[in-house]
């Protein structure tokens, strides 16, 4: 970035911070309360023909393929009642629409899918305190990404045998399913939607920078939240080193989870806060330079329930660099940050496998490489070098939501949220914050922050749980900001009272502790699914409020006021020196207009001209 756009960040910055404190005081945020409107008071419309009707229309010419409609039913909900329409796009992606018959607000949402995919089902996640996702008032629409099976599990990647269905996975699905759902829009209630949005996290959050990326005009309101962006490699040389790293050479595993709060007390005490509150969150975990040193026992002690062998410290190191070549060269944007130390993904016992294990493996043996391969999914044969970089990179130009030039996106008047929990270890925040950087190179500071904002949430692991505020509705700031021209100036994130087993889940079941987890939890890349519906599920009662501003803004207690308040809370600058600075072979992948369009011929991926 050159000193011009890296000057204009800072005074960004800087005004985004008076406004930030401007808006949190006279919004009088409470907690658990739903926010007035900051949407475009659209009158409601009732459906123009009957729900069987609608499942008799004829879909001709609207998607790249036939479509077929298997179904159309009406179903009720505690917010009235909705067309539920199933169907097909040849070949095989699945797809679900329901629409309001009555009561609908000129909207229409696509929600993102987690894992690998697979199930069809609609849902409006990360939206609790948003009242016309509360109230019934979208279209909502989802889609199976191209083929059936487990979002996880043994079987999840197997799809990728067929060539059609990883075009579908990678980017196809969710175009095809937004252009028959705004037919279907047209055909129900006589008129488009006025507003279009996306929503998803994790491989959701990639489908979402998809959208920006390859179909700018899908899309006039788009939330990303921990997007596995560089696809490639993080579920391929990311999540193969976390295991590696770990094992000894008779493939026994050296750090396990009952370790892991030992490290993380340490850090905590290491690492500034940044918060102005003891509250073990990390606001700025870049800025700390951790050394998992600070765990290590003392030369000759006899008791080590309490701190690290040498051995775990330098699996530790390992995992805060991320995947290194013999020389020391970081193939990937980093590893895990410091304050993430419970939501590592190590195994429980010596002999036991981590999710990093099962995702790696997976990942290579059917989706990285152009052909299945199931032999490369050993990962005792991984090599972490060039050649291998560039073999696990090959099908980059058709997986990665990396191209950085969003300016078709822009010119649409798109708006677009990138959140990403700073504890997750899943897919690394740092790629976010390198994509991020990525576009401000490429459009300039100014030009990305009249459309685009990053928020990074302490402590949250990945796309919610960890000890982080976790609760965040990001459709409501993203409505004001594309209907109303309304910027973000924060994020309001919540922590429940009583957290859940499942933190997608809500509230724990009668006779869970109240903190709703052991001390020591195994994390989990993904919550069970939630159940299909169009209807968003409401906060549960939180014991806390706290802001997130946009990056690179951090939250600072005032220094008087109720601590658990929001409205406490300031907006400081991070103690990072800008740009972050990421030296990678990674790097190479995150650039503009870096995507391809693919076919099948005799079988095979092939590139189109």
């Amino acid at each position: 970035m050159n000193h011009t756009a890296y000057r204009s960040q800072r005074m960004v910055a800087g005004w985004l911070s008076l406004l930030a404190c401007v808006c949190l005081l006279c919004m009088g945020w409470l907690p658990g309360s739903v926010q007035a409107a900051d949407y475009q008071p659209l009158p409601a419309q009732a459906a123009v023909i009957s729900c069987a009707a609608l499942g008799q229309q004829a879909l001709t010419g609207v998607a790249d393929a036939p479509v077929s409609i298997r179904a159309a039913s009406v179903v009720s909900t505690p917010k009235g009642d909705f067309c539920k329409v199933e169907g097909n796009i040849a070949p095989a992606i699945g797809f679900e629409v329901d629409l309001p018959l009555k009561g609908w607000t000129q909207r229409y949402l696509q929600g993102g899918c987690g894992g690998l995919c697979g199930m069809t089902r609609v849902g409006i996640s990360n939206a609790g305190r948003c009242g016309p996702a509360l109230n019934g008032e979208f279209v909502v629409a989802g889609n199976d990404m191209g083929h059936k099976g487990p979002m996880m599990g043994p079987d999840q990647a197997s799809f990728g045998a067929d060539p059609q269905k990883r075009i579908d996975f990678a980017y196809r699905a969710n175009h095809q399913t937004a252009l028959v759902a705004k037919a279907l829009i047209k055909a129900f209630y006589g008129q488009p939607a006025r507003f279009s949005y996306f929503i998803g996290c994790s491989d959701g959050g990639r489908e979402a920078l998809m959208e920006t990326q390859r179909y700018p005009d899908d899309f006039d309101g788009v939330a990303a939240g921990a997007p596995a962006t560089l696809f490639q490699l993080q579920n391929s040389l990311y999540h193969g080193w976390n295991v590696v790293a770990n094992q000894r050479a008779d493939g026994s595993n050296i750090l396990l989870q009952k370790r892991l709060g030992i490290l993380h007390r340490a850090v905590l005490e290491h690492c500034a806060e940044g918060s102005g509150v003891k509250d073990g969150l990390l606001q700025d975990p870049l800025s700390c330079k951790v050394d998992p040193a600070w765990a290590q026992c003392p030369a000759g002690a006899t008791d080590s329930s309490q701190c690290l062998s040498a051995e775990e410290v330098a699996v530790a190191r390992k995992l805060y660099d991320g995947p290194l070549d013999a020389a020391g060269r970081k193939l990937t944007m980093g590893g895990v940050l410091p304050g993430s130390e419970l939501q590592w993904m190590v195994p429980a016992t010596a002999q036991g496998k981590s999710m990093s294990n099962d995702i790696a493996s997976l990942a290579i043996s059917y989706l990285i490489l152009p052909q299945v391969d199931q032999a490369m999914g050993n990962l005792q044969q991984l090599r972490f070098d060039d050649a291998s970089f560039a073999q696990l990179a090959q099908l980059a130009p058709l997986y990665n939501a990396t191209n950085t030039n969003l300016q078709p996106f822009r010119q649409h008047g798109g708006k677009l949220i990138l959140w990403h929990g700073l504890a997750d270890t899943s897919v690394t925040p740092a790629v976010s914050l390198a994509y991020y950087q990525g576009v401000q190179q490429q459009l300039g500071a100014a030009a990305t922050d009249s459309f685009m904002r990053l928020f990074l949430l302490p402590g949250v692991g990945h796309c919610g749980g960890g000890d982080g505020y976790d609760q965040v509705d990001v459709l409501a700031p993203l409505m004001a900001w594309t209907e109303l021209q309304q910027p973000p100036a924060a994020l309001l994130t919540g922590k429940l009272a009583h957290a859940a087993a499942d933190f997608m889940a809500g509230p724990p079941p009668a006779g869970l502790p109240a903190e709703g987890k052991p001390a020591q939890a195994a994390p989990t890349l993904h919550a069970a699914p939630m159940p299909s519906s169009p209807l968003a599920r409401p906060w549960g009662e939180v014991k806390a409020t706290r802001p997130v501003y946009p990056w690179p803004l951090i939250a600072r207690y005032r220094g008087q006021g109720d601590v658990n308040d929001a409205a406490s809370y300031q907006a400081v600058p991070s103690a990072l020196t800008l740009p972050l600075v990421f030296n990678s072979l990674a790097s190479s992948l995150i650039g503009p207009d870096n995507q391809r369009n693919y076919r099948v011929e005799n079988g095979r991926l092939t590139v189109l001209p």
